[in-house]
């Protein structure tokens, strides 16, 4: 049972990262006044979107795999 709670622990946190690494990654060139950059990483953004969307699926699902069961 306590394996269980450390990957949950693991995926809760890979499942921040993923989140807030794809908005870092895609907004941080514009927040910084980079128009170039900042088209890279807008389109960059558009294109990865739907993978970033089923990452965090694929993620939820694992969660509530590996939730320990309620007593």
């Amino acid at each position: 049972m306590r394996d269980h709670r450390a990957v949950n622990l693991a995926l809760r946190v890979l499942l921040l990262v993923w989140i807030l690494g794809y908005l870092v990654a895609a907004c941080a060139p514009i927040l910084n006044g980079h128009p170039f950059l900042g088209l890279i990483a807008v389109v960059g953004g558009l294109l990865f979107f739907v993978p970033w969307v089923i990452g965090i699926v694929i993620l939820a699902f694992l969660i509530q795999a590996t939730n320990p069961p309620r007593r």
